[in-house]
């Protein structure tokens, strides 16, 4: 078996872990998909300890700072926990100082996943996180700590997503056990950087709330049919809800496939139950008029116009509340 240099070896410390300041700088989010729930980013990933072997005097006219490779001096092995993919490193800085301080850069790019909340969709934020972790067989021996100096998001005008706003970027520390098939596992620490962004909602207020809106309205033109006219008033009806199927089927392949009802769902089953309220007033309105009194049926109908759209819009107001604000 082959010696390896000093330099290789982890640095002494006297027992005590070896303290690495980590930073992250966000470049660039290259995507952001719902229905896998995962983010693409690249950025910088920088790292900073200090190694005292690695300490020098440096000679007249000599430059105080010194470039090495991973091959030939001792450097930290940091992982992304919540990739969903490889971490693509496109390239690399490693350089030491004279006082023994040694920096690492790279550049990279992640596909990480995350448990977006979309409750509120398509008028949700979400918190973009990723969480760094050291690698296996250096957990006890490095301790991490966020570097706030080599933190942070470009300003780009290429950095934020088309749909999403972006604001600055969160940081914290964390140590403590983790969960595995054998019981409590000692996990270190570890540091999580986010951004938080929130969704333009204007794209979907035009392309789907508007146009449902517009659909029980339209279905509210039976409410100024003759009542014995029901016929013309089942075909408006009818046709509405069929349209409203429709449209429904064309955005499935836009809309987040997640277990629990999101403002969307909740107001596209408020939209389909106010069309069957308005096909059950016409069939209510037009039995009354064949089987009790005319007047009575004028009566239900001149209530149910201006019932309904109050209806509608209070519904609505109150699921905004629900699934928004809540």
């Amino acid at each position: 078996m082959i010696a390896q240099p000093p330099e290789i070896q982890q640095p002494p410390g006297n027992g005590e872990p070896i303290t690495i300041k980590v930073g992250l700088f966000f470049l660039n989010l290259v995507s952001l998909d719902e229905l896998t729930q995962t983010f693409t980013c690249t950025g910088y990933l920088t790292e900073s300890w200090q190694d005292s072997r690695l300490a020098y005097t440096p000679a007249p006219g000599e430059p105080r700072s010194r470039y090495y490779t991973k091959e030939h001096v001792w450097f930290p092995l940091l992982q992304f926990d919540n990739s969903a993919a490889p971490r693509v490193l496109s390239s690399y800085l490693l350089v030491g100082h004279a006082d023994g301080t040694m920096n690492y850069i790279e550049k990279f790019q992640v596909r990480a996943s995350s448990n977006m909340k979309l409750r509120a969709f398509p008028f949700d934020s979400q918190d973009l996180e990723i969480y760094i972790h050291p690698f296996t067989g250096q957990v006890n021996r490095i301790e991490l700590e966020v570097n706030p100096k080599s933190t942070g998001i470009s300003n780009a005008p290429y950095t934020p997503l088309p749909l999403w706003q972006t604001s600055s970027i969160t940081y914290r520390s964390v140590s403590g056990e983790m969960s595995g098939e054998a019981g409590a596992i000692e996990a270190g620490s570890h540091v999580v950087f986010g951004i938080h962004v929130k969704r333009n909602s204007e794209y979907y207020t035009f392309r789907i709330f508007l146009p449902l809106a517009l659909m029980v309205a339209v279905s509210w033109g039976v409410l100024w049919i003759p009542i014995d006219d029901l016929n013309s008033q089942l075909l408006i009806s009818v046709t509405t809800v069929l349209t409203l199927v429709a449209f429904s089927v064309a955005l499935s392949n836009i809309l987040p496939p997640v277990a629990h009802l999101t403002f969307y769902d909740a107001f596209f089953l408020l939209c389909f139950l106010f069309i069957l309220i308005t096909i059950g007033e016409a069939l209510i309105v037009h039995g009354t008029h064949r089987r009790v009194d005319h007047a009575a049926a004028i009566k239900i109908r001149r209530v149910t116009r201006a019932a309904l759209p109050i209806l509608f819009v209070a519904s609505s107001a109150v699921l905004a509340v629900v699934f928004i604000l809540f």
